[in-house]
């Protein structure tokens, strides 16, 4: 039994997977230490401000989740809340950079908004955006020439377990402490 290589080559903004653990790991131990306080005492609005650490845990990590994965045959863009797969071959342009938002569009002109690379100040000094384009474009390489004709993109909604199980702690939390009287 050998090891399998991926292929996968993750396309993120570095500062979007700091910002992601600071937002995690910051507001996760205060939501802990608030919930943990609830040992002493049941107060509502403990509760009411553990959820609200909850919740922008699960804001920031579905935000601060957002990518593009080159696969071997297919590219994903994974948005907060949609995510997206597109053949190789469904792929007819690549716009953004310079400080605007990435986005591709398919041979059916339907543009796909990449929240991974979406325009900034900081982006037009930076560059991310304009690195994953070419990234991007190296990768498509000859593969794309008859776009009109690709399969088509198929949309999912995204799964991410942490923000997934903090949004319902978060909803949990609000209506524990709505039925507590805050």
């Amino acid at each position: 039994m050998g090891l399998s290589r991926r292929e996968d080559e993750v396309l993120r903004r570095v500062s979007f997977v700091v910002f992601s653990w600071v937002v995690t790991v910051g507001f996760g131990t205060v939501g802990a230490g608030v919930l943990a306080s609830l040992m002493y005492s049941v107060d509502g609005d403990r509760i009411a401000a553990a959820g609200s650490c909850l919740f922008t845990v699960a804001v920031g990590r579905r935000i601060m989740g957002s990518r593009v994965v080159l696969g071997p045959s297919a590219l994903t863009v994974v948005n907060p809340l949609v995510t997206y797969t597109v053949p190789y071959g469904s792929v007819a342009e690549i716009r953004g950079g310079g400080g605007a938002t990435l986005n591709l569009v398919t041979g059916t002109g339907e543009e796909i908004y990449c929240t991974g690379f979406g325009g900034s100040v900081i982006d037009a000094f930076v560059r991310s955006a304009d690195r994953a384009a070419e990234r991007i474009e190296q990768r498509l390489g000859r593969r794309r020439r008859n776009a009109k004709s690709g399969p088509g993109v198929t949309k999912r909604l995204t799964v991410e377990w942490v923000a997934d199980v903090c949004g319902i702690g978060a909803v949990v939390c609000a209506i524990t402490a709505g039925v507590m009287g805050v």
